[in-house]
C-alpha cells in the first residue's frame, strides 16, 4: 500500500497552473495560485486567515526571491518549476517530523512517475535527490502570528532546462526535463504529491518511517556534521539524523551532513 502511486499523465506540453488544478481534492480548503511571488513561504506567514481542518496551498508560476534553509536564496525565479506552499494546523508539536517526511516521502514517489533510470532519494534533512543531483528543496516553518499552524514549503524543479540554472548550480541540480528529455505537467505533478502527502500522513507512521529510512540518501556513509564525523547510521522516528561517532552513537538535530567518503562506499542503494 505504501508503495502504491497514483498514476496519471504527467507528461504534456508545459501550461502554467490553472486555477481549479486541484479541484475534487476535499483536504485543500483553499487554493491561492499566483503568476509571480516573491515567496510563497513569505505569503503564507503573512495570512490572517486560519485552515480548520485541511489546507490552505499556495501556488507561484515563479518566485523572484524564494527562500531557503536559514534564510538563504533559493532558485526559483523559473516558470519551469512547481513553487508550493501549504498551511495547516499542527496542534502537537511532536508530530512536526511527520509532516516534513510525509511531504518528503510524497514528493519522491511522485516524481519517480516520471522516471525510474536513477534512484530518487530523501537527502537528509530537507532536499530530494535525482541521482546525485539536487531536484527538490523544502522548508517547514512556524507562522509568526499562530503558534499552531505549521507552513510546508517545497520547490521541485520541473520543466528547467540546464541552462536556466545558475552558473553555480549547474553541476549540483538537476529538473525532470534534464533527466528526461521531456515535459510535465506542473499541474499534474502538484495534484499527485498532495494526495502521496495526504496518504502518507494517514498511513501507520512506524511504516511510513520504514519507508523513510530505506530512502535516504547515502545511508551507512562517511560524513561530517556540526564539528562531528562519523558514519551515518539512520534517521530517528523524531527526525533526529543517527551518526555513530568513534563507535558511540550520537543524536543530532541540525545540520548540513558533507559527505567524505566516496559513493561507493555508501551501503545506500535502490
Amino acid at each position: 500500500m505504501l508503495r502504491h502511486l497514483i498514476f496519471i499523465c504527467l507528461f504534456s506540453n508545459y501550461l502554467p497552473m490553472i486555477p481549479h488544478a486541484l479541484s475534487g481534492l476535499t483536504f485543500i480548503e483553499r487554493f491561492y495560485t499566483y503568476p509571480t511571488l516573491e515567496s510563497t513561504n513569505e505569503t503564507a506567514r503573512k495570512m490572517l486567515q486560519r485552515p480548520h481542518r485541511g489546507f490552505f496551498c499556495i501556488q507561484a508560476d515563479r518566485q523572484t526571491a524564494g527562500k531557503g534553509r536559514r534564510g538563504g536564496p533559493y532558485f526559483s525565479d523559473s516558470s519551469g518549476g512547481l513553487w508550493v506552499s501549504l498551511v495547516t494546523k499542527l496542534s502537537d508539536p511532536s508530530k512536526h517530523f511527520n509532516y516534513n517526511r510525509a511531504l518528503s516521502l510524497a514528493i519522491a514517489t511522485s516524481l519517480e512517475q516520471c522516471g525510474r533510470e536513477y534512484p530518487i532519494a530523501v537527502k537528509w534533512p530537507n532536499d530530494i535527490y535525482w541521482g546525485d543531483k539536487k531536484i527538490c528543496g523544502i522548508l517547514l516553518e512556524s507562522h509568526p502570528r499562530h503558534s499552531d499552524l505549521l507552513i510546508l514549503g517545497f520547490g521541485v524543479n520541473v520543466n528547467i532546462p540546464a541552462g536556466e540554472f545558475p552558473e553555480t548550480l549547474r553541476t549540483i541540480a538537476t529538473s525532470v526535463a534534464i533527466e528526461t528529455g521531456k515535459q510535465c505537467s506542473i499541474s499534474a505533478l502538484l495534484r499527485v504529491v498532495l494526495k502521496q502527502f495526504v496518504l502518507f500522513l494517514d498511513t501507520d507512521q512506524e511504516k511510513v518511517h520504514a519507508l523513510y529510512t530505506s530512502r535516504l540518501y547515502r545511508r551507512g556513509a562517511y560524513i561530517g556534521i556540526n564539528g562531528m564525523t562519523g558514519i551515518f547510521s539512520s534517521v530517528a522516528s523524531d527526525g533526529q539524523l543517527e551518526l555513530i561517532n568513534n563507535g558511540i552513537p550520537v543524536l543530532v538535530n541540525s545540520g548540513s551532513p558533507v559527505f567524505l567518503d566516496s559513493k561507493d562506499d555508501s551501503s545506500w542503494s535502490r
